[in-house]
């Protein structure tokens, strides 16, 4: 009898200690946000583009057009977006290839 009324305040206790630690994380980040709104969660997505073209200059530019056009499509705005790299590759004489990442978050 005696075991299972410790176990039972054992149990009391650490569901007491559960109930409280949510709302010590939750006070210690509401300090933290008191000066301005609430913190929001953010999306955050990488977009790809690849081309080919003439010149490595224009394969890169147009590589990043598409991972930028692709944002957009998915709702991000132009402003929302860095680009990540660019990078070209010679595939034959005055023809190029690239690769471009963009991430963007809202």
């Amino acid at each position: 009898m005696t075991s299972t009324f410790v176990r039972g305040a054992a149990a009391l206790l650490i569901a007491g200690a559960a109930v409280l630690v949510p709302t010590a994380a939750h006070a210690a980040t509401d300090t933290v946000t008191r000066s301005g709104p609430a913190a929001v969660a953010q999306e955050t997505l990488r977009f790809t583009g690849s081309a080919y073209e003439n010149s490595p200059k224009e394969a890169k530019r147009e590589a990043e057009r598409q991972a930028r056009h692709s944002a957009l499509l998915n709702g991000f705005l132009d402003e929302q977006c860095v680009l990540l790299f660019a990078e070209s590759y010679r595939l034959a004489p005055g023809y190029y290839g690239a690769n471009a990442a963009i991430s963007c978050t809202r």
